[in-house]
């Protein structure tokens, strides 16, 4: 259990979306800690991605947001988290080598070039690096997204719908890799349709509904579980 006293890696409070004069968020708050990892649930059309989009400044809001106890649009706070999109988001002119050369060097972590080309390998694509993300499936450039985000081993990840698109064999790598963040004493936050991940991830779960957040009892998610298995 994470101590009540440590800062928050991220502090959001009375956050409000409203898009097209509809309220897709509302007054949410939510408090991550050092070795949190928590998913963020619901069903199509929830506001799963535009709660993420809103704590990194993609869409208005709200409200106040903190991440490593700076606001994410500051230069410290932008330090403080990496944010992959449902969508990976990469240069189709560059080979996946050099992504990881790229990335490390525009967030001046020179150890994250090494640590990205080492998880590609574990997602079995050693033999891809040379190659284009436009040549690839969906769940390739997933993997290469998600690497390049891993390595930069920031205090806070933000993942939306990280597992769509994977092989069996790559969730589980996945989760084993969000785990492992987060006994390194940083924070996972990742959207997802199945409440049953976070048993896969030993993850808390917040689910949103009309525009609001609420936790997810521990014995929710076990009886959710149990139906599946019979």
């Amino acid at each position: 259990m994470t101590p009540q006293n440590v800062d928050p890696v991220l502090s959001v409070a009375s956050l409000s979306v409203r898009l097209g004069g509809v309220e897709i968020v509302s007054d949410a708050d939510l408090r991550l800690s050092p070795g949190d990892l928590t998913l963020l649930t619901g069903p199509n059309g929830a506001g799963k991605s535009t709660f993420l989009r809103a704590l990194v400044g993609l869409v208005p809001s709200s409200g106040d947001v903190e991440i490593g106890g700076r606001p994410p649009a500051t230069l410290s706070g932008r330090e403080s988290f990496v944010f992959v999109p449902d969508e990976p988001a990469l240069y189709e002119d560059l080979t996946l080598e050099e992504h990881a050369y790229l990335t490390a060097v525009l967030y001046r972590v020179p150890d994250a070039e090494a640590r990205a080309l080492s998880l590609l390998e574990g997602f079995g694509l050693e033999s891809r690096l040379g190659e284009f993300p436009g040549t690839h499936s969906r769940g390739m450039r997933q993997k290469l997204s998600l690497s390049l985000a891993i390595a930069l081993e920031r205090p806070l990840t933000l993942l939306d719908e990280p597992f769509n698109g994977l092989d069996l064999e790559a969730q589980d790598r996945l989760a084993a890799l969000l785990k492992g963040l987060c006994d390194g004493g940083r924070a996972v936050l990742l959207t997802g349709h199945q409440r049953d991940l976070a048993g896969v991830l030993d993850a808390k779960v917040v689910e949103i509904a009309d525009g609001l957040l609420r936790p997810v009892a521990a014995s929710s998610r076990a009886d959710n579980r149990g139906a599946r298995s019979r």
